[in-house]
């Protein structure tokens, strides 16, 4: 596959709608959903604006102290979300990952997370790995 190019907007890389989990989620569930899918970070359901809860989310929850089948997601979740329109370039979501250290981006469509497109996704999209229909 040709590889993605800074000025490609980002929806090339959204596979489909965001996983989604509920804010009264334990930590041990949403963990278990993140490996599941093999992704990093799901969007929170029911939250406006967007929130996520992340992998960074989890550990620091338990790094606190947390237990895990008593803390929610909606305890975690990060509600102040960086995220970018689906028409902004590839390079646009670099510049926003890389200054606000996230591995995350959640794509922003009409007010509704449209899909969520991380740090892997971006350099395979690069490599020319992934797939840009």
């Amino acid at each position: 596959m040709t590889a993605m190019k800074p000025d490609d907007p980002i929806r090339l890389l959204v596979k489909g709608p965001a996983i989604q989990v509920q804010r009264e989620a334990t930590l041990r569930s949403v963990a278990e959903t993140l490996a599941g899918d093999s992704i990093g970070a799901a969007s929170v359901r029911h939250t406006d604006p967007p929130a996520l809860v992340s992998e960074r989310d989890i550990v620091r929850a338990l790094a606190d102290g947390a237990d895990p089948d008593q803390e929610r997601a909606g305890d975690v979740m990060t509600e102040e979300v960086v995220s970018i329109a689906p028409d902004a370039p590839l390079a646009d979501a670099v510049r926003l990952m890389l200054d606000n250290e996230i591995r995350h981006i959640p794509v922003i469509e009409d007010g509704v997370v449209a899909g969520m497109v991380s740090v892997r996704d971006v350099l395979a999209a690069l490599a020319g790995e992934a797939p840009t229909t």
